[in-house]
């Protein structure tokens, strides 16, 4: 393999304007707040994506890769503060202590000598484990997550502890998008590999202890690229689009990903308890990222979520088009039917968590004003009604992260709170925490904090209420 050049950020989008990495990492109180805080709004933003440390080697696909970095506003009586942190993987370590990168990119990895890495190296060599895409919050510990690999363990003040295998209960690792049951705790996840067994599920009790153990789901014969799940009351459900590993190519100094669109679309119904059997449907060929939310309807089961014609990043030749997309499965009869709700790329569905596998009302998701944006940036916070159809839309003026939705402590109702998010004003890029009363959207937020630094474009985050 011939030698591997650094990546020239002027020539990578993903890597300049706001998408361009910080390396700052900073504390900062009594933050200028523009409008009113919730008093009763009182717990932590906190919210990961890639940010990386050194110039990126060979190649730099957003958004598969960088060095994770959380960055966090903690609220109490109105009073907000503001963190940031890098994940501290073995990786970045090692990186840091050649004060360069060592890793190549998804697309062009390198085969580093496992000498530079320590005495024990992060799995996914030669990929370097980057805990770059979601922070999640389950029996009291805070894990940064990847795809694939094991998290790493985070304190509520956003240290580094190290990796986290579940007191050896889930050594290979787990997905970035487990789902937490609202009525039982479990955290449902999954993991998905290069080699056998290509796609395995387990679940995490609300003690924070294995209590199903990961076990294959098959027959799936290849390594896919599956990022998200959704979960029912009885089911978890997978899409695998046709986004697959290939060692041989990687081997042969190829990429290791590639987008196989003969593959068709396969989706995975499988049974959360008990022994049944899974599920199969299959349908035409799309792409989904992420997933609102699922439930059960009768013998049917009920998803949300952006559709995709193609995944842009490996299918560059083909315009990406998109759909806001309501997909009704039948299980029994192993069919998928598909209605668009709203056309036009969205991204970053999210639902009440509390309403996580059970039937929801409303979604907030991002959108683009235009088409200057550059691909996964979104000015715009639509909020679909699915009992109306309505579709309301607040344009922000800055580009948003995902939103979150932080409910009043008490409440129960999906409107009953306030929605959250990072965002960087396009008129002069500087950083705000932006806060609306879900009640009044799409009214304007009823209040912004200023960010001491800017806070780069992201992945996901979540709100942690306090106690």
């Amino acid at each position: 393999m011939s030698p591997l050049e650094l990546v020239d950020p002027r020539t990578n989008p993903y890597l300049s304007g706001r998408f361009a990495p910080v390396h700052r990492e900073i504390d900062a109180g009594d933050l200028t707040v523009e409008g009113t805080l919730p008093a009763e709004l009182t717990g932590a933003y906190v919210r990961n994506g890639p940010n990386p440390k050194f110039p990126p080697l060979g190649s730099y696909t957003y958004p598969m890769e960088g060095d994770g970095m959380l960055h966090g506003v903690w609220l109490d009586g109105g009073r907000p503060r503001y963190r940031n942190r890098w994940v501290e993987t073995r990786g970045l370590a090692a990186e840091e202590r050649a004060g360069k990168a060592l890793f190549g990119g998804l697309m062009t990895p390198a085969f580093v000598d496992p000498s530079v890495l320590g005495p024990d190296p992060d799995p996914g060599w030669p990929i370097k484990l980057d805990a770059f895409i979601n922070i999640v919050r389950h029996a009291g510990r805070y894990l940064a997550l990847e795809e694939g690999t094991p998290p790493y363990e985070v304190t509520d003040g956003l240290e580094t502890v190290g990796r986290y295998d579940f007191a050896g209960g889930l050594p290979a690792g787990m997905c970035a998008h487990p789902k937490v049951d609202p009525r039982t705790g479990d955290m449902v996840l999954f993991r998905y590999d290069v080699e056998e067994p290509f796609l395995s599920w387990a679940a995490v009790g609300a003690d924070g202890r294995v209590s199903r153990p990961a076990r294959p789901i098959q027959p799936v014969d290849r390594g896919y690229m599956v990022h998200d799940c959704a979960i029912t009351e009885h089911s978890l459900v997978l899409f695998l689009g046709p986004a697959v590993f290939d060692l041989a190519a990687m081997s042969a100094g190829g990429p290791l990903l590639q987008w196989k669109p003969d593959l068709g679309m396969r989706v995975a119904v499988v049974p959360r308890v008990g022994e049944g059997d899974i599920r199969w449907i299959e349908s035409e060929t799309f792409w989904v990222w992420h997933l609102a939310n699922a439930y059960e309807d009768g013998g049917t089961i009920v998803v949300d979520f952006p559709a995709f014609n193609t995944l842009g990043f490996l299918d560059p030749h083909t315009p990406v088009s998109g759909a806001y997309t309501r997909a009704v499965l039948d299980p029994a009869a192993g069919t998928l039917e598909r209605a668009v709700l709203h056309d036009g790329i969205t991204e970053f569905p999210r639902v009440d968590d509390r309403r996580v596998g059970r039937r929801h009302r409303y979604v907030t998701v991002g959108a683009a004003s235009g088409p200057a944006r550059t691909a996964g940036e979104h000015d715009v916070l639509c909020r679909v009604d699915l009992e109306t159809g309505a579709w309301d839309s607040f344009d922000t003026g800055a580009v948003i992260g995902e939103v979150v939705f932080a409910p009043r402590p008490g409440g129960t109702d999906e409107l009953d709170g306030w929605y959250v998010t990072f965002g960087t004003s396009l008129d002069d890029g500087h950083s705000w925490l932006y806060v609306w009363d879900a009640e009044t959207f799409p009214g304007p937020p009823r209040a912004r904090v200023h960010i001491p630094q800017r806070v780069p474009n992201g992945l996901h985050g979540n709100w942690f209420a306090a106690g």
